[in-house]
């Protein structure tokens, strides 16, 4: 055998830089996956309140249609939970404070401010300035309040409102 032999195979540089580029292109793809991830939770929790608004609009038309509107005011404050089929995942009850369980992911009706509350599980992309922190996390709140309505009259009507305005992406 004359002159040099080539070596088959990667050498050691070229097997540095495949696995450079292949940490690379997983640390990306989990990056994604995370963001993701995030966006399925906005996504969760707002159809959740979408469908209390819907279940309170159902509540508020039943009370109008059987001759009830005063006491359509009544609902101000109360559970907003009540006006789903079934709680939402993670629905830990009615409390005056913050359950000993409240963990991220989890729901509860505070009984002291009339508020439904809820901490993210992913907050990377949640901006709230007037959150509420429990255990250095970002709670977010919405009640249910009077709001005027021509069709009942000045200070009628209800809705959920949200306590701690925030922008989730």
């Amino acid at each position: 055998m004359t002159g040099i032999q080539r070596q088959a195979g990667l050498n050691q540089l070229e097997f540095s830089m495949a696995l450079v580029l292949l940490a690379l292109i997983w640390l990306a793809a989990l990056n994604r996956l995370h963001e993701l991830q995030e966006i399925g939770e906005k996504t969760a929790v707002e159809m959740t309140i979408r469908n209390i608004q819907s279940g309170l609009r159902w509540e508020t038309s039943e009370r109008i249609i059987t001759g009830r509107e005063a006491s359509i005011v009544e609902l101000a404050g109360s559970n907003p939970v009540r006006w789903l089929e079934k709680p939402p995942d993670g629905y830990l009850g009615e409390f005056s404070a913050p359950p000993e369980k409240f963990s991220p992911g989890n729901w509860y009706f505070d009984t002291l401010h009339r508020e439904l509350r809820y901490l993210p599980v992913l907050s990377r992309n949640l901006e709230c300035r007037q959150c509420e922190q429990s255990a250095g996390e970002m709670v977010l709140s919405w009640r249910i309040a009077r709001v005027g309505n021509p069709m009942f009259g000045p200070g009628d009507g209800v809705r959920v409102v949200v306590v701690t305005p925030y922008r989730w992406f």
